[in-house]
């Protein structure tokens, strides 16, 4: 039909002008003038007026040119259909012009970068005259970033979206390369900047607590509900069958664990941890918890697992602790979780920089911890609706290496709905079996649907090539096949025919041999682009923001460490005195009911120091619990000043040793009193 559409119009005005040079001619002729001086064009030149053009000899010479405009259009008219071929696909890579007209050619700063075009080709390259492609932060607020290791989608993608993003990032940054070379440039832009990270010893960890949110809730249903999330967004199996029972089971364990962790006032993951396994997961243990906690469900839960025998226990406790509780026996772990220097509830109130720093070989011990975190960051933005004038900052989340972290479910069911709430999410992966081996296909799917912009960097297995010719789409190409035959002289004669082909815009082997530095972009609702993959530190844009970082990288301060190490000496004193002073308390009842005469001796239950009856509280022997809350309120005093110092004067050292030296010799005076 195109070439149809075309044809017709071509054919009435090359028709036209013969026609009219022909009727131009006979018309001199007819007039006796000399046709080498006649002027052809005269019936477009001296047009006559309405009334002499309906006379002969100028009527005659007007229906020549009608005659040959028409002639001439039905034979292109024949011609196209003659010679037109099926045309199948019509996929192709935007141009220029059509960046342009789908506004992909932004300047740097308005939006996320995805690739650069260049004008010369290679001379272009070398003289670093190209153009960003990058669209507006509100056209494609989710990007899928696939490509293998070291592919470039650090320095292609991720840190130079990190350098410009105007709002809040958290991102997982995977050997620390991303806080080295975005973090000094983030507190340029003011930035208040955390590195979360348990594992680095030479350097401390920033504190993030994911039960401080649900502590605050004061609706007992509330708190039950948002723990059973929790629960949800970091306990998982692998294993299919017996695994997942006793792991159903497990998670309301974990949730009757947090509300008394809840009640005693240490809302803490190593605190559900030590109520768990701290005495052995034994029918004893979960009685006295059941009789402590005030909850009915939390009691319920564990009166209903100390009437399990030992080996179901253990069986329960081993699939607990392999679903990622375990992880909070690390005591670097339990530190980096026990407090909070920063609250997901302030990313949107003001610009901030989180940075989740784990080693390569250390992701899947950490993985528990960082479907957690990254749980809890959904969880906190989807609470309400961003307030533009309160909580202006969009938050942009970067999950680098997410095919290792596990079955994130609450990623899946909120990527489509986050936009809305203010945050923008980059997923970035190895390959598409990465995912699939995760996710289901219809969860992958789900997921890349959510993700406006596609990004596919040097492709090397064959599912990921394949995914990305479909995407690609089809186009048609012209074949001509050339062929030789003998006629009836037996003379050869040459044969051509053309035909149309329906084929991949790029077959899967194609793909996996492009140019590395290439990158395949595949906008929603748009052709692909093939592009340059971003270099930012050889690009003067970027050049000018690298110089400008100088300057310390803003770690966490020593009085972290200090701190740290000050928080589990007190944790390892409050478990001991809890286990001495129960000792201490039954040795004390038993005493009194034995010195107490028969009749006036009281009943066992009203006696028991578990018991729900009214306790003795005039008669309980002292204990060394609130010593210890004394020497806890000295480290959180310590810790305010410490952060105070720091917030005013980064780079100053910590101000309050005095108080800290002080915390440390109460404690070693409550040692010697439990000691005696």
């Amino acid at each position: 039909m195109n070439r149809t559409l075309i044809a017709i119009p071509f054919g009435l005005i090359c028709g036209a002008l013969i026609g009219s040079m022909a009727g131009g001619l006979w018309l001199a002729w007819h007039l006796g003038q000399d046709l080498n001086t006649a002027n052809p064009f005269v019936l477009l030149t001296e047009f006559p007026g309405f009334r002499a053009a309906q006379t002969d000899p100028w009527r005659f010479a007007y229906s020549i040119a009608l005659a040959g405009s028409v002639a001439l259009g039905l034979v292109a008219l024949v011609i196209s259909f003659g010679h037109k071929l099926t045309q199948y696909g019509q996929a192709h890579f935007q141009s220029r012009r059509e960046m342009r007209r789908n506004q992909l050619l932004q300047p740097v700063g308005r939006g996320l970068v995805f690739g650069k075009l260049y004008r010369f080709g290679w001379l272009g390259r070398l003289l670093l005259s190209g153009r960003f492609i990058s669209a507006e932060y509100d056209k494609f607020p989710h990007c899928l970033v696939v490509a293998p290791t070291r592919a470039g989608k650090g320095v292609g993608y991720v840190n130079p979206n990190v350098l410009m993003f105007p709002g809040s990032v958290v991102v997982l940054d995977v050997k620390g390369e991303i806080f080295e070379a975005t973090s000094r440039h983030r507190v340029s832009m003011g930035d208040e900047v955390f590195r979360f990270s348990p594992f680095d010893f030479a350097h401390s960890s920033h504190r993030y607590n994911p039960l401080e949110r649900v502590a605050r809730v004061m609706h007992p249903a509330e708190r039950y509900t948002e723990l059973a999330k929790i629960a949800d967004y970091f306990l998982t199996v692998s294993e299919k069958g017996n695994a997942g029972d006793f792991l159903s089971e497990g998670r309301q364990l974990f949730v009757a664990a947090g509300l008394l962790a809840i009640e005693r006032g240490r809302p803490t993951l190593g605190e559900i941890n030590r109520i768990l396994f701290g005495q052995g997961a034994s029918q004893g243990a979960y009685a006295a918890h059941a009789l402590e906690v005030k909850h009915p469900n939390a009691a319920e839960t564990f009166r209903k697992f100390s009437a399990y025998d030992g080996k179901v226990l253990s069986s329960h406790a081993s699939v607990l602790g392999g679903a990622g509780m375990a992880l909070w026996n690390n005591p670097a772990v339990d530190f980096a979780t026990s407090g909070n220097d920063f609250s997901f509830s302030d990313l949107r109130r003001r610009p901030m920089a989180v940075y989740l720093v784990v080693n390569a070989d250390s992701i899947e011990t950490l993985a528990p911890l960082i479907r957690l975190v990254f749980g809890e960051l959904i969880a906190t933005l989807r609470a309400t609706m961003p307030d533009p004038e309160r909580e202006p900052w969009p938050v942009k989340m970067v999950l680098d290496e997410f095919d290792q972290l596990g079955r994130m479910k609450i990623v899946v069911q909120a990527l489509k709905q986050l936009a809305g709430h203010g945050a923008r999410v980059s997923i970035i992966t190895q390959s598409i079996p990465g995912l699939e081996n995760i996710y289901s296909k219809e969860e992958r799917l789900s997921i890349e649907s959510a993700c406006g912009m596609k990004l596919y960097l040097a492709a090397n297995d064959k599912m990921t090539a394949n995914e990305i010719s479909e995407l690609l789409g089809k186009t048609t190409r012209l074949s001509i096949s050339d062929s030789y035959a003998p006629d009836k002289g037996g003379l050869l004669r040459r044969s051509i025919s053309r035909r149309n082909e329906e084929r991949p815009l790029l077959s899967p082997d194609e793909i996996t041999k492009l140019d590395r530095n290439q990158v395949i972009l595949i906008p929603e609702r748009q052709h692909p682009i093939l592009a340059q993959r971003i270099v930012y530190y050889e690009d003067p844009s970027f050049q000018k923001i690298m110089a400008a970082q100088t300057g310390p990288l803003p770690y966490p301060s020593a009085s972290h460490r200090e701190i740290g190490a000050l928080s589990e000496q007190v944790q390892a004193l409050m478990t001991q005195v809890t286990a001495l002073s129960k000792v201490r308390l039954i040795e004390y009842q038993s005493d009194r009911a034995s010195d107490a005469p028969a009749s006036v001796r009281p009943p066992h239950d009203s006696s028991c120091p578990s018991s729900a009856g009214g306790r003795d509280e005039v008669s309980n022997p002292p204990d060394h619990r609130q010593a210890i809350a004394d020497a806890t309120e000295d480290l959180k005093k310590t810790q305010s000043v410490n952060s105070s110092a720091e917030d005013s004067a980064p780079n100053a050292s910590p101000v309050s040793p005095a108080k800290t030296e002080a915390a440390r010799r109460k404690m070693a005076r409550m040692e010697a009193r439990i000691g005696s």
